[in-house]
């Protein structure tokens, strides 16, 4: 069954589309309510129906690329068969995503200090769902015997540390440029955390 898009949503859609543009070229700072409506030939008032600011239009672009890469994360995952295949289908689509959502945070890198409070408040809830669907890839290989068997404590622990590992070669610092340099980097990553390195 095709899902029905309603008018207000597709508007809201156009909203965070050309606010996403608009503060990927000039940044929050320099992107007014009234860019966002010429932009899309409507008045601020139609801004405004759907959102009391600027700043809250910011933070819905933010969860919207956020639930982007969570959704596209989940279908690379479930085309791979094993657990591994899994956690390398993760981390190859949350690197791919990331580097294109960078453009946006590279420009509004300095704005987003002074939402700091929201933004954390947005990253606290989808890493949440990272963790619960790495959770989710490890139970599945310890339950078919890809795995080790683990007790939960232990498979949230190399959760968190897993989805820590990979949000750290989403930064542009040398470490996450060398990995993301070398061919199938974080795929070699994914077997040494799953197979470690004994001989």
């Amino acid at each position: 069954m095709l899902e029905q898009i309603t008018k207000d949503e597709l508007m809201v859609r156009e909203i965070l589309s050309t606010a996403k543009m608009l503060f990927a070229q000039h940044g929050l700072k320099k992107t007014t309510m009234e860019d966002i409506a010429n932009a899309m030939g409507k008045g601020k008032s139609t801004l405004y129906y759907y959102f009391p600011g600027k700043t809250e239009i910011f933070e819905a672009v933010v969860d919207e690329e956020m639930k982007n890469l969570l959704r596209l994360t989940r279908r690379a995952i479930n085309m791979a068969t094993t657990a591994k295949d899994k956690l390398k289908a993760y981390s190859r689509t949350r690197i791919s995503v990331m580097e294109k959502f960078h453009n946006l945070s590279i420009v509004v890198y300095e704005d987003i200090f002074n939402h700091i409070g929201e933004i954390l408040k947005l990253k606290q809830k989808h890493d949440k769902l990272q963790i619960d669907l790495v959770k989710e890839i490890i139970a599945g290989g310890a339950q078919t015997g890809e795995f080790k068997k683990l007790v939960e404590r232990d498979i949230e622990l190399f959760s968190c540390t897993l989805v820590a590992a990979f949000r750290g070669l989403e930064l542009p610092i040398p470490v996450s440029n060398f990995v993301r340099s070398c061919a199938n980097g974080t795929d070699v990553l994914v077997d040494i955390m799953v197979d470690g390195i004994k001989g």
